[in-house]
């Protein structure tokens, strides 16, 4: 176990050796480029108009992309089971199709009206296209959740409609009062973090977690009311956001204006250092303070976040008093490099979440937790093979006990999958381009489900087929 352990911190360590020279790739709008002090250029369309390039009055700006591929995955070794055979029987195929589609227009200078949805086979989603029913047994029971109330309930499947298949990713518009005071109002994500595998700080309004295997992927936004109110003569401002709650009672949305969330935060610059400061209040919910930092130092990126939170998710729902309620502190710290002649990508972070008490109903990650990637945009000097390496590592996550599992295993394979998780898991890739439209990986995949038994080792192949942005 010691000599595993160590293993897995020399690995990461060394990764910190091609913090050398160059460029950054990752500044903190790289990772979430939305609600920093760098937007506050961006968010003004008069603006944009002075550049006389991206946008005229009365234009309309449509794009997207596309995303086209395949995923197998075969045990090569298990503690469970040793079988090759039956385990390349078992052999799982996961294919990836889905498309996004955004439109940009801006009627006026000031005025800015933007969506962007989409759709993703297998045209199926469990979080939609279900009733929820009685555990009477009068229905057979085919997709298990957790209501607002941490109770958890059964559904009957209805007939597949296009809510099973489109995905509505924002929907919102701009507008602005001489541009000092910018407003939008609508459907979009929020990104106060500066985190790139983890963000505690972003979990606080928007609606979606960032997945640590793919963090690039955009993470679902809440319904709001945002003002940006830039601070004259600076590049400092403030955010205030107005977020309703709207609840779904028989297939109706209603919204309750007493369960309403405020929230605010302010953006300093100090020196080349971003440091950012919030709260989030809604009424029966825990209160929650915010800090955040980024910045670099000799052209390596930093960043951090810091959440307080006067109780659980789970302490509210069960009781709205204020007294006896659980301190709960996040934490995370990372970093980013990116070294320009061999096509070198790293970053890196640590996450604590000591949140353990709405386990495992939020699905959330507790303890201690590590995620590093190093990324070789070239092998050799050869621009048609590449590579990653992917590792992420929790301790101290807290153990399911049976009637738990059952429950996640009710939930779908996926879902009992994700949330129990794994104590270690490295992924290590090698990529090899034919053509510009088509990539092919190749790689073992290390996983400890504890590191108390032997690892599952998996043979990972992948395939890219053509697709893009348009």
């Amino acid at each position: 176990m010691k000599k595993i352990l160590s293993i897995f911190i020399i690995s990461f360590l060394t990764l910190n050796i091609f913090s050398q020279s160059d460029d950054d790739l990752f500044g903190d709008d790289d990772f979430f480029s939305d609600d920093g002090i760098e937007e506050v250029v961006d968010v003004s369309a008069k603006d944009e108009l002075s550049k006389g390039v991206i946008f005229d009055t009365g234009s309309i700006k449509v794009g997207g992309s596309l995303t086209a591929g395949i995923t197998t995955n075969t045990i090569l070794y298990s503690p469970a089971s040793i079988d090759f055979g039956e385990n390349l029987k078992n052999t799982k195929l996961k294919p990836d199709l889905s498309a996004l589609l955004s439109v940009d227009a801006r009627p006026t200078e000031t005025l800015r009206i933007y969506t962007k949805f989409g759709l993703a086979y297998p045209f199926v989603n469990s979080a939609n296209g279900y009733l929820r029913t009685e555990m009477d047994g009068k229905v057979t029971p085919d997709y298990f959740g957790i209501d607002a109330n941490m109770t958890p309930f059964v559904g009957a499947k209805l007939n597949t409609s296009i809510t099973d298949w489109f995905k509505l990713k924002e929907l919102f518009t701009d507008f602005s009062i001489k541009d000092t005071a910018f407003f939008r109002f609508g459907i979009h994500t929020v990104t106060w973090g500066a985190g790139y595998f983890f963000s505690p700080v972003s979990d606080m309004i928007n609606t979606s977690s960032i997945d640590p295997e793919n963090p690039e992927l955009q993470v679902d936004g809440a319904l709001n009311l945002r003002t940006q109110i830039i601070i004259p003569n600076s590049q400092n401002c403030l955010w205030f956001y107005v977020i309703p709650s709207t609840k779904f009672t028989n297939q109706t949305a209603e919204s309750y204006a007493r369960d309403t969330a405020l929230a605010g935060k302010a953006d300093i610059l100090i020196g080349n250092w971003e440091l950012g400061l919030g709260a989030f209040y809604k009424y029966q919910n825990a209160p929650k303070a915010m800090l955040t930092a980024t910045g670099s130092l000799k052209k390596v990126s930093f960043f951090g976040e810091f959440v307080y939170s006067y109780g659980a998710a789970s302490e509210w729902a069960t009781n709205t008093d204020w007294d006896d309620k659980t301190s709960i502190f996040q934490a995370t710290a990372g970093l980013s490099y990116y070294w320009k002649d061999p096509m070198i990508t790293l970053a890196a972070q640590y996450y604590y979440n000591g949140n353990d008490l709405d386990f495992p109903y939020n699905y959330v990650i507790s303890g201690h937790n590590l995620a590093a990637m190093v990324n070789f945009g070239k092998i050799l000097g050869n621009e048609d093979f590449s590579a990653s390496i992917f590792t992420m590592a929790n301790f101290g996550r807290k153990e399911f006990d049976a009637s738990q599992l059952a429950m996640l295993k009710m939930a779908g394979e996926d879902v009992a999958s994700a949330i129990s998780g794994t104590s270690l898991m490295t992924t290590a890739m090698l990529y090899y381009s034919p053509i510009k439209e088509m990539k092919l990986g190749m790689g073992p995949v290390i996983s400890f489900k504890t590191f108390d038994e032997n690892p599952t080792i998996s043979l990972k192949l992948s395939a890219t087929l053509g697709g893009g942005k348009f």
